[in-house]
């Protein structure tokens, strides 16, 4: 199911609504799937945003992968394959990570 019709059918918490609104503005081909604490995927009634554990962004060729470590640490990283960030990628990920981080540092994280 893809982020659009993610959001206009589930119960998406309201951060994640505007994130995903945002980015498809401007991403067309970008999908974004996010789990909380207690596995919930973000098109689920139980997801909740507080408890944010991890998103995994797609946008062309690349996987990007942001996980929480502790309560406001992140980590952003790209799994290792044959298709890694090129130079000309880095800022429209960079783009991405940016509007990304404007919505999560909305979110009263819980742990």
């Amino acid at each position: 199911m893809d982020s659009k019709k993610r959001t206009e059918v589930c119960g998406m918490n309201t951060n994640f609504k505007n994130m995903i609104a945002e980015l498809k503005a401007t991403y067309v081909s970008l999908y974004v799937e996010a789990m909380d604490l207690n596995g919930q995927l973000e098109y689920n009634k139980k997801f909740d945003e507080r408890l944010l554990e991890s998103l995994e962004v797609y946008y062309k060729d690349h996987t990007i992968f942001i996980e929480r470590e502790r309560m406001n640490n992140w980590k952003i990283c790209e799994p290792v394959d044959e298709d890694c960030l090129r130079t000309y990628d880095f800022e429209e990920v960079g783009k991405i990570l940016n509007i990304i981080m404007k919505h999560l540092n909305k979110i009263d994280l819980k742990e």
